[in-house]
């Protein structure tokens, strides 16, 4: 008998599907008790996915508990200074870039969005962003699995480019700014930047050498390993390599300048318990690199 067009063969269907293919006798036995969830289905069950690896804290109204979840990414003040810095976030196209597990991506939609596509390389990240999708019914949210960079150098311009906890993630931190600039005439950035005088003040300093040239040589950055207590963590969110350069302070700053930025700093911390950070708002007028809106 014919096989109709368009359904596999058995043999590919069985390879699928791994018929014909029982597993070791061990695996089952670890495996066959996660396979299912015999509970009334919840919104708790699917949190309960990633029991031990949230970062993000829900919100108590909701009755929801995300495990350890110690950050409020739901209703961060941060996001709501950026709405306000902008005069709204309403009707505005956003790309967001790391969303972690969506907890921004969320409040930007609360916020009035018209559309945020947030891009999340790490594989265990974006399926904990899928969760949230469904737990809060983000239908102006999209979330894509894969690398920013591709994305920023296909993309066309952007109202808002939203990057928190990302560029001191990079290896090469000013061509992901190039990228922003090229792309959008608002950035959000809340980063880590190096300071030699609060760095050499911390018990972690051996991890950074000494500050260097990055680029063309008018920036400069310190490289910084990642401890082997991070990478070894399931629920890691830091970049795909096992270091990252951070940016000093000076040199962020007069990239986004010499870019022609105007800058808003929210929040500027040289002792903030992970290292010195920033909160920023980088506008400008529109220009024909992006189309983008004017602030």
């Amino acid at each position: 008998m014919r096989r109709r067009a368009g359904w596999p063969a058995p043999r590919f269907l069985a390879r699928l599907l791994g018929v014909g293919r029982p597993a070791p006798v061990a695996a089952m036995a670890l495996d066959t008790p996660h396979r299912f969830v015999d509970t009334y289905p919840s919104n708790q069950n699917v949190l309960d996915l990633f029991v031990g690896e949230w970062s993000t804290m829900m919100p108590p109204e909701t009755g929801l508990v995300a495990h350890p979840g110690g950050s409020n990414l739901i209703e961060d003040e941060r996001i709501h200074w950026l709405a306000k810095t902008l005069g709204s976030l309403e009707g505005l196209d956003i790309v967001e870039l790391g969303p972690l597990e969506g907890g921004h991506s969320c409040q930007m939609q609360r916020l009035g969005a018209q559309s945020v596509t947030a891009i999340e390389a790490n594989a265990r990240a974006f399926l904990k962003c899928l969760c949230l999708k469904e737990v809060f019914g983000l239908d102006r949210v999209h979330f894509r699995l894969g690398s920013f960079f591709p994305y920023l150098e296909r993309s066309g311009p952007t109202d808002l480019i939203v990057a928190s906890g990302v560029l001191y993630h990079m290896t090469d931190p000013l061509r992901l700014l190039a990228l922003l600039a090229a792309r959008t005439d608002r950035i959000y950035l809340w980063t880590h930047y190096y300071d030699p005088v609060a760095i050499a003040a911390r018990a972690d300093r051996d991890l950074f050498a000494p500050p260097e040239p990055v680029g063309d040589g008018s920036h400069r950055g310190s490289r910084r390993l990642y401890p082997e207590v991070a990478l070894s963590w399931q629920g890691f969110s830091g970049g795909s390599d096992s270091y990252a350069v951070w940016l000093e302070r000076e040199s962020l700053l007069g990239f986004l300048a010499e870019a022609g930025f105007r800058i808003a700093v929210h929040e500027d911390r040289p002792d903030h318990v992970n290292g010195p950070a920033i909160s920023l708002c980088a506008t400008r007028s529109p220009t024909s690199g992006t189309g983008a809106a004017a602030d």
